[in-house]
């Protein structure tokens, strides 16, 4: 009986082998299912440092893995264009690392590029407040208290700005003087010119006059720094230079319409009305050049010429050119009450 059983038993197996088999094959050789990685989507801990209505275009899938990746992917990026994009990757770098000033200085100047000014002036500060020698964000603060003409505020961080490139030079540099060494590829020309422009509105045309020029001899053929150069010896009274450098800053660049403006101006100061006219007439339509060289002789006191000149330029566009009306009215006045007198 023993034998019949153990035959039985191996004729099951010849039965069942051929199911058996596979089975066994498909129990060893099984990998079991990965579960999917589940991406962290959680926003960045500093949302205070962009505007989240303005970034809809954001992915935020693909979380960076550290500070070093965020960054470099921050970089690339903005070199592409997507502003929004990188802002959002430099703010993340913030949860690996919250005090890297560079970080908050290059949040900030994405900001001011967006028009985001009130958030860019709270992170320059915060910038200079884990680093108070951040050169690029004194220079921010400078620029915004520029715009916002507060004249003592930005001359404090553009000079700070300044007196640290050039300290770059020369280690021993503390406050700026006289002397400046040459600019090179690292130092802020923008910086300089905003300056000399802070210099020439409160009358330190010579001091202006030496900053443009050092920026100047690093981009020689800026019509932007070359028509601020012209303008100084406007403000400065002398016609003769001013129109030199005018006229240089249009060879540059012949559609940089301030150019063309200053040297309108310069025109009427020396009395050469006509060419005046032309002269503005390369920016703007014949309506508006009449207007405002009437206005302009209308601050000179020449105010029969002014009427002239607003007459004119209602002719030329009657329906509506308001403001000409404007000017008009009160040249009429300015010229009653001179002959009254």
């Amino acid at each position: 009986m023993i034998k019949q059983y153990k035959l039985l038993d191996i004729k099951a197996l010849s039965r069942f082998g051929l199911v058996l088999l596979p089975l066994l094959m498909v129990a060893c050789t099984a990998v079991p299912k990965e579960e999917p990685e589940l991406i962290d989507n959680t926003p960045p801990t500093r949302q205070d440092l962009y505007d989240g209505s303005a970034m809809h275009t954001v992915t935020t899938g693909n979380p960076p893995k550290d500070e070093a990746d965020a960054l470099s992917r921050a970089k690339h990026e903005e070199q592409i264009g997507n502003l929004d994009q990188a802002l959002y990757l430099y703010v993340q770098s913030l949860d690996f690392n919250a005090n890297n000033a560079q970080t908050l200085y290059n949040i900030a100047r994405i900001n001011s590029i967006k028009g985001n000014i009130q958030l860019a002036y709270l992170t320059y500060n915060e910038s200079l407040a884990i680093d108070p020698e951040m050169m690029m964000s004194h220079a921010g603060l400078g620029l915004i208290n520029m715009d916002k003409r507060q004249h003592a505020q930005a001359r404090f961080h553009l000079e700070k700005a300044v007196s640290l490139d050039q300290k770059r030079f020369n280690p021993a540099v503390e406050n700026l003087g006289e002397t400046f060494y040459s600019l090179d590829t690292d130092s802020p020309i923008r910086i300089y010119n905003a300056l000399a422009i802070l210099d020439d509105l409160e009358n330190e045309h010579e001091r202006a006059r030496r900053l443009y020029r050092l920026a100047l001899d690093r981009e020689p053929h800026s019509a932007l720094i070359i028509t601020n150069l012209g303008y100084s010896y406007y403000l400065s009274g002398n016609f003769t230079l001013a129109e030199r450098y005018l006229k240089q800053a249009i060879q540059e660049d012949p559609n940089f319409d301030r150019s063309w403006t200053n040297l309108g101006l310069v025109y009427v100061r020396k009395g050469l009305y006509a060419r005046a006219l032309s002269t503005l007439e390369h920016t703007m339509e014949p309506a508006d050049a009449l207007n405002d060289l009437g206005f302009f002789l209308m601050l000179e006191g020449q105010y029969e010429q002014a009427i002239n000149l607003f007459q004119r330029a209602i002719d030329e566009s009657p329906s509506y050119f308001e403001q000409a009306q404007k000017n008009l009215k009160r040249a009429s006045l300015e010229y009653a009450s001179q002959k009254a007198n």
